[in-house]
């Protein structure tokens, strides 16, 4: 096996999702004493518990992956004490090795593994479904090993307990499915099903038992699981594959089930196929786990890159519509549906292994979640001009697919704040989403269907500079019709004005020079030499304003460009990916037609990074200086321009410190929530159970 980087004692408790491509399933455990398990379209773990490890003659020893009680978890933590009949390990007492995907505690003489492996996915508008199958099995594969030192029998066990579901054998093999489309099946030899209300209750001899029946069966009971008889002095292993199946319509709105639906008959054709794969699993998680542990990285960035895309598989959704397939990546704990100021984010991870995934998802954005609007002035809200094309927030929440042109999110007549329209940021989005997908896949037949609307995208781009091109910066200066009289947000939509606000924001305005800069590229391969003309144009002017409000007494650009702010927000960089994705290394040069920009933002970074302004005490990175509110999946972004593209790197120890409490973040600030974005103060406190920071896989190239 390869080894992991280990998890120390302290940072072992925390939970993490376990996931197959496209199911919008997960399951959940690693945070002690807490609930956790199997669960499909959740928002959080699953609220039963998972019974993991092996019976000693009257004692099951267990991992403590479920709810304790006050006495139970007093001796539990103190590390000693017999629990009754089921004792869970101690803490201290349990190693956790976390690789890319293998997820592996070990505790007594027990070991147990949980392997997800990904893989580059096929698109499934033209791959066989041999490949399918393989590649989107509603399924994981669990695996416990329980050696026996002693001269009696023991028993490996595996459980879960769901207190709102309930379980029957499966019949034709060994295993059991649940009311609500849950499964569990071993294909090792001798094992057993059990069913009842503790394990204990199901292994010992009680009155629930037939007579001819080794292990407890109680179908009312919500606690089943899979047993397997190891002899004195050997090892046995038990290979457990746990899947999902759910038929029929799952959406509303727009009427369309699961992709995995064509590919297996039932739960039970799903489980057999993961066990006959059970050693292609074990080698492809064996080579992730390699490929990760051998990356120029420190330990805890090898840790965020495996907990983040853990996380991103636990929210996607691949759908059948109609006979087209649909890719969906829902939003964490809120369930939004392709939440486009998450997928343009999420989009370096699927450029790397999907690029068909973001296409899949451009191309629904432009066929049914386009809108035109008009824009206005806000020092005359009452007079409307001319504005153009643009992109809803999402496609709709919990199943629910929004009306075309409309999102769940954005709501009218909103002043900068939650749920106002972030009109100018996703038309920004889908440019950059474009550009990066066209240059990755070299797709000129994606780029000729969309070359319209890219030159449609420059307009609106312009009417919302401003409607009078003498008085046009290069930034948003107008607000969308939309939100009349109010005003736009950001993806920041939590923050205050330094990242909040969208009209005058230098994050949006470094981006929307860098989506200028792409429509350039865009435009002129399409054969549009005028609108590159224009993109051009445009870029000039954005970056001559924002070399312009670099203000030499505070040594850096303010977070918005009035003249009156004086917040300063990291994020300032974050535009620069784009360019540099699609290989426009002159537009990024010191010395090149963009160097004093290129150069502001360097004199930008270098004075904000610090302690008192854009650090927390831990050292981890603080998005904005006037606001408690950081996104680890941002911070991986900025992390990679700073370090990879300006150059930019922070003192070894500082940078040490910085990966620690960003790691330390999601293990303790996060325990519960698995993988989360939103932390004030190194503690979870929205956007939990979350995709979006994969931005991290950005760090592989450096």
């Amino acid at each position: 096996m390869v080894p992991h980087g280990r998890s120390s004692n302290r940072t072992a408790d925390f939970h993490a999702q376990h996931s197959p491509a496209g199911a919008l399933a997960s399951f959940t455990v690693g945070h002690f004493a807490h609930n956790g398990g199997a669960a499909c379209e959740a928002s959080g773990p699953a609220q039963g518990g998972v019974f993991v490890g092996y019976r000693d003659g009257e004692v099951v020893h267990l991992l403590p992956f479920y709810p304790l009680t006050d006495s139970e978890r007093e001796r539990y933590v103190q590390g000693g004490g017999d629990v009754g009949s089921e004792r869970p390990f101690p803490a201290a007492d349990i190693r956790r090795d976390y690789g890319w995907a293998t997820d592996r505690f070990q505790a007594g003489d027990c070991t147990f593994e949980i392997l997800t492996p990904f893989m580059s996915l096929p698109d499934p508008a033209t791959s066989s479904p041999g490949a399918q199958r393989d590649a989107f099995a509603p399924s994981i594969l669990l695996r416990l090993t329980v050696a026996n030192p002693t001269r009696f029998a023991r028993e490996a066990v595996f459980g879960l307990n769901t207190p709102d579901d309930r379980w029957q054998g499966l019949g034709s093999v060994t295993g059991l499915r649940s009311a609500k489309g849950l499964g569990m099946a071993t294909d090792s030899e001798q094992a057993r099903i059990f069913q009842h209300f503790t394990v204990i209750g199901a292994l010992l001899p009680n009155q629930f038992k037939p007579a001819d029946d080794r292990l407890g069966r109680l179908g009312v009971a919500p606690l089943a699981g899979i047993a397997l008889t190891v002899p004195p002095g050997e090892t046995r292993t038990l290979t457990i594959a746990l899947g999902w199946f759910k038929a029929g319509t799952v959406t509303s709105g727009r009427e369309t089930s699961y992709w995995y639906t064509r590919l297996f008959t039932d739960i039970t054709d799903v489980l057999q196929h993961t066990l006959n794969r059970q050693h292609a699993t074990i080698a492809a998680a064996e080579n992730l786990d390699r490929q990760l542990a051998v990356a120029r990285l420190d330990d805890e960035q090898r840790f965020l890159i495996a907990h983040a895309t853990r996380s991103y598989f636990g929210s996607t959704q691949l759908l059948d519509d109609g006979g087209r397939p649909r890719w969906v990546v829902n939003e964490g704990e809120y369930l939004m549906m392709n939440t486009f100021d998450l997928t343009v984010d999420m989009a370096f991870f699927e450029v790397r292994f999907n690029p068909w995934t973001l296409r899949n998802v451009l191309e629904q954005f432009a066929s049914e979640y386009r809108y035109e609007d008009q824009v206005f002035d806000p020092a005359a809200p009452g007079i409307l001009h001319p504005g153009g094309v643009s992109f809803t927030h999402d496609m709709g929440v919990m199943n629910l697919f929004s009306p075309e042109g409309r999102s769940s999110y954005e709501s009218e007549g909103l002043d900068r704040a939650c749920f106002s329209h972030m009109t100018y940021e996703q038309l920004l989005n889908w440019v950059c989403c474009a550009g990066l997908y066209w240059h990755t896949a070299q797709d000129a037949a994606f780029l000729a269907r969309h070359a319209g609307l890219l030159r449609r995208c420059l307009t609106s781009l312009e009417h919302r500079d401003h409607p009078e091109p003498s008085k046009r910066r290069g930034l948003m200066q107008c607000e969308s019709s939309r939100t009349a009289p109010g005003g736009e947000i950001t993806t920041y939509d939590s923050l205050d004005h330094s990242l909040g606000q969208a009209r005058g924001n230098l994050y949006l305005a470094v981006k929307g020079w860098a989506t200028a800069v792409i429509l350039e590229r865009m435009l002129n391969q399409a054969g549009d030499q005028a609108g590159a003309t224009q993109a051009n144009a445009f870029a000039q002017r954005a970056a001559t304003t924002i070399v312009a409000a670099l203000d030499p007494a505070l040594g850096y650009i303010p977070a918005v460009i009035d003249g009156k702010n004086r917040s300063a927000i990291i994020p300032a960089i974050e535009g620069l990916v784009f360019p540099h994705r699609l290989g426009m290394t002159e537009a990024l040069a010191d010395n090149g037609v963009y160097g004093p920009l290129i150069r502001a933002l360097k004199t930008h970074h270098q004075s904000i990074l610090r302690a008192g302004m854009c650090l927390y005490p831990d050292g981890g990175w603080k998005l904005s200086s006037t606001a408690d509110n950081s996104w680890m999946s941002k911070i991986g972004l900025c992390q990679h321009v700073a370090r990879h593209i300006l150059g930019l790197r922070q003192a070894p120890t500082d940078a040490a410190r910085a990966d620690r409490a960003h790691a330390d973040w999601e293990r303790q600030g996060s325990a519960h929530h698995a993988c989360s974005d939103q932390f004030r103060s190194g503690k979870a406190i929205g956007s939990l159970y979350y995709p979006r920071i994969v931005t991290n896989i950005l760090w592989l190239e450096e």
